[in-house]
């Protein structure tokens, strides 16, 4: 086996020749091959071979051998708690050689591979880095063998040089695996945020998953909670296989995915196991030739969501650290399969999704909203930007817009937002009283100082002293009384009618109109001081038809403040009505609305808001059906490029399939925001 002649000095020098010999081999063939080379200077033997140790399995298996041979040799499995030779040198972490080879060694399968290759004598010695235990190291000879005690050491010796770089060899294997991993979850992710359509996604996490956990088939299973059933929700095979299943929903009781339903953990299958399977499925799935598989339950935000199910036709179990990353991608996807659920529902069913929850609160507020006033369209925010800047001043304040845009609103907010805010706010319908009592409701008057003048009344002017006067469709007060107005406005005092006592006031003055002021001016109607008196900062509120973005806001708004007050429990409203409603003109604007939003409310019986104008009820029923053929449309499009490959030109394109010119389909994809690059 070994020259007896040669000297230690000699056998240091192999060993020193070995390690460099080694040194930097990257794979266990090289490191093979670079051992037999160095080896057989100072060692006879004909074959070199490495068993190593698979700690998830608890097996020996061959990895490389080292030798002239005339055909490949077999993978050699061995159970590393057997009672064969290598289970031995395993356990003992001793030397042993074999030879001759006995009937009850011939029937080992080590012995049959060595004795096929034409070996007659095997020596194993344990491949061991320190303490950790790596496999075994064989060398067979084609001669019987009897070693002597020195040279079974020098094996060892040997053997625990080459251990060193298997260790390192083993150790960047599993470094590379680890990366691959990570990027392999990297990559999953990328996808998981792509916005992929539901079927396209799973595809691409499949295929990316392969690269380090092989298999035939990946699919994912939802729960159906009420029905008590699962449904295949996708399918990918990144071999290319085709399977087609024919229920696409089952009970999970007596299937893989049931055991891993009600542990809430992952369940591995390896072989036929029909008696812990009892269900027809999995013998379908076994007659497939399915032998391994794993199923890996995921949670979304309502609990037990589904699970992530993988299969493989040979019978090699998932190992720990194929399951343990399994995990990790069914938690990733979990909440992704959720949304990619909902972005296939809003692809199919638009007009349903469509409709706007309605969540019924004590008070809708926003944060760049002042008060009650609703909006957040670019016309009404500069409106609240205006209140925001004259309102801590004691400006004038002149408000102009059309009937029913809120000017009251403004005119609350002005003095809500100055300081003021604690005092009076006044307000007079200048339209809405007589012009024979409209001087007295503004100044007062004393006990007796007309017919029926029974006792001393206080008038507006007084009770806002401090406060802030909301005179309200000021262009309604008679000429004969605005002289008196323009009075007090600017000197701050005023007499009551029958009085002869001036009283001074400190009031905040606030006035709206939805009449054109100048044009009055210039036709006599409104006195050209008072106007320009008024007119120190004009505010314009801007009707509804110019702020169509807030009507949405407004609806519900006024729908959640008149159902909370109706004990009305109104909850939707459909796309369409919010549709039909938004493009209505509104002439009356935020008042006109806000009577039907509260008619419709009345007129609602269940949880949808049933719109109470005849007009806008008709444009919602042609605007959903607009959108249902709309919807039909889309999936024809969605059908022809599929079947065209992507093509839209040319005599085999979508465009000819459906009838139509290339323009004019690009059109309609654009139209229907179908985003894919289509050649």
């Amino acid at each position: 086996m070994m020259d007896v002649q040669i000297s230690e000095l000699e056998i240091y020098k192999a060993l020193f020749d070995l390690s460099q010999s080694l040194a930097g081999q990257s794979d266990l063939d090289t490191l093979c091959n670079a051992l037999a080379e160095s080896l057989r200077r100072v060692v006879s033997f004909d074959s070199l071979g490495v068993l190593l140790h698979d700690p998830t399995h608890n097996q020996l298996k061959s990895h490389a051998i080292s030798a002239q041979r005339s055909k490949d040799p077999a993978e050699i499995v061995l159970p590393a708690d057997g009672d064969h030779v290598g289970a031995c040198v395993w356990r003992e972490q001793t030397p042993m050689v074999v030879s001759p080879f006995d009937e009850r060694l011939r029937a080992e399968e080590i012995s049959r591979e060595a004795i096929s290759q034409g070996v007659q004598a095997l020596a194993l010695v344990p491949l061991s880095n320190g303490g950790r235990r790596l496999g075994i190291l064989g060398f067979g000879f084609t001669e019987p063998l009897q070693p002597e005690e020195p040279a079974l050491s020098f094996l060892q010796r040997v053997a625990s040089e080459f251990a060193v770089a298997v260790d390192g060899y083993l150790t960047r294997c599993a470094l590379r695996q680890e990366r691959d991993r990570m990027q392999v979850l990297f990559e999953i992710t990328n996808s998981l945020v792509s916005k992929l359509p539901e079927d396209e996604l799973f595809s691409a996490i499949s295929d990316q998953l392969s690269r380090v956990v092989a298999h035939d088939f990946a699919a994912v299973t939802l729960l159906d909670k009420n029905a008590g059933e699962v449904r295949l929700s996708a399918l990918h095979s990144p071999a290319g296989l085709e399977f087609q299943p024919e229920e696409t929903s089952t009970r999970p009781e007596g299937l893989p995915i049931g055991e891993a339903l009600a542990t809430g953990k992952p369940v591995v299958t390896s072989g036929i196991d029909c008696e812990r399977f009892p269900s027809p499925i999995y013998r379908k799935y076994v007659d497939l030739g399915f032998r391994s598989a794993c199923s890996i339950p995921f949670f979304g935000a309502s609990g037990l969501r589904g699970a992530l199910e993988l299969a493989r036709r040979r019978q090699e179990p998932f190992t720990n650290d194929e399951v343990d990353l399994l995990v990790q991608v069914a938690h990733q996807c979990a909440i992704a399969i959720e949304n990619s659920v909902a972005y296939r529902q809003l692809s199919e069913l638009k007009d349903k999704i469509a409709r706007e929850k309605l969540y019924l609160e004590d008070e809708i507020r926003f944060d760049q909203n002042i008060g009650s006033m609703i909006g957040e369209s670019p016309a009404f925010q500069t409106v609240l930007r205006s209140v925001q800047v004259v309102a801590p001043t004691d400006a004038t304040v002149l408000i102009q817009g059309e009937t029913g845009t809120g000017k009251e609103l403004v005119a609350r907010a002005i003095h809500d937002l100055s300081a003021r805010s604690k005092r009076s706010f006044i307000k007079v319908n200048c339209a809405a009283i007589p012009a024979t009592l409209l001087e007295s409701e503004l100044f007062g008057h004393e006990k007796g100082s007309f017919t029926g003048a029974y006792a001393q009344k206080i008038g507006r002017f007084e009770l806002a002293h401090q406060g802030t006067l909301f005179l309200d469709e000021i262009g309604e007060i008679p000429l004969e009384l605005q002289s008196k107005l323009l009075r007090v406005i600017q000197e701050q005092e005023l007499e009551r009618l029958g009085g002869n006592r001036t009283i001074r006031v400190d009031v905040r003055f606030v006035a709206a109109t939805n009449r054109n002021l100048k044009q009055m001016v210039e036709e006599g109607k409104f006195r050209s001081d008072l106007y320009y008196r008024l007119h120190v900062f004009p505010l314009d509120v801007p009707p509804l038809r110019e702020r169509m973005e807030d009507i949405p806001l407004l609806i519900r708004f006024f729908t959640q403040k008149h159902a909370k007050r109706m004990n009305r429990s109104v909850e939707e409203i459909p796309a369409a009505v919010m549709e039909a409603l938004t493009r209505y003109e509104w002439p009356g604007n935020i008042r006109e609305l806000q009577n039907v939003i509260e008619r419709s409310v009345i007129l609602s019986a269940g949880r949808v808001l049933q719109v109470a104008m005849p007009e806008v009820a008709a444009a919602a029923t042609s605007s959903s059906r607009r959108r249902t053929d709309d919807g039909a449309e889309r999936s024809r499009i969605l059908r022809a490029l599929e079947e065209s490959g992507g093509k839209v030109a040319g005599t085999e394109g979508a465009a000819a399939r459906l009838g139509l010119r290339r323009t004019t389909l690009q059109s309609r994809m654009k139209k229907f925001r179908i985003e894919r690059q289509y050649r």
